[in-house]
């Protein structure tokens, strides 16, 4: 998954030490609301037992500056986000925006999703600028939800929709992920299948469909 700034790789043990080491300074106040005092293997267990899957997020120089993550939620197609870039100083530079546009294109366009919901705090202005240009809807208010710098925040759950994904990815022109399989190789398939049924009689169906 390669967008114009990032790409989305598999994480490597190494990457789950660096993700505890964001989660223990400022980037975790954004994304949690407080430094998290995690170890490597404690993420990696979590995510197993939880079913969540983790990816990092790559400059195009290879530079690893953060990663995205995702889990199931009760019904088959429904999924939870969250990201973190870990350093500050690329919080304004669009990274964190293309990396869960990439991430949002991987779980409906390869995926199957229905639906995709985050929750993040009013304190987090970067996550926001994500949901805004995302085209997330606002579906509530958590009342005193995250805790950080010695006061309690709102949070904000918000989802999209698969319809509402397709629609803005054709009005923005953000580009779906490659297909697969090839537009050409799918037409010729069906071509093919066409022109064997045309030379083979409904008997043939039957016989089939009876076996």
């Amino acid at each position: 998954m390669r967008g114009d700034f990032v790409s989305l790789q598999r994480c490597t043990d190494a990457d789950f030490e660096r993700i505890a080491d964001w989660s223990m300074s400022a980037a975790s106040t954004y994304s949690s609301g407080a430094p998290q005092l995690l170890t490597g293997e404690a993420i990696r267990q979590a995510a197993r037992q939880s079913g969540m899957s983790f990816l990092m997020v790559v400059t195009h120089e290879g530079e690893r500056i953060g990663a995205v993550n995702w889990g199931p939620l009760a019904y088959h197609g429904s999924y939870t986000i969250g990201s973190v870039i870990g350093a500050a100083g690329l919080w304004t530079q669009g990274y964190g925006v293309e990396a869960n546009v990439l991430l949002l294109n991987h779980l409906f366009h390869a995926l199957n999703a229905r639906r995709v919901q985050m929750t993040l705090g009013t304190h987090n202005r970067h996550m926001l600028q994500i949901v805004v240009n995302a085209g997330f809807v606002v579906e509530g208010i958590l009342r005193d939800y995250f805790f950080a710098d010695g006061q309690y925040f709102d949070a904000v759950t918000c989802s999209l929709l698969r319809e509402e994904f397709y629609a803005l990815a054709e009005e923005a022109e953000l580009g779906l992920a490659a297909d697969t399989v090839p537009a050409d190789d799918k037409a010729a398939a069906r071509r093919m299948l066409t022109a064997h049924l045309d030379h083979r009689s409904a008997a043939y169906l039957r016989n089939l469909f009876e076996r």
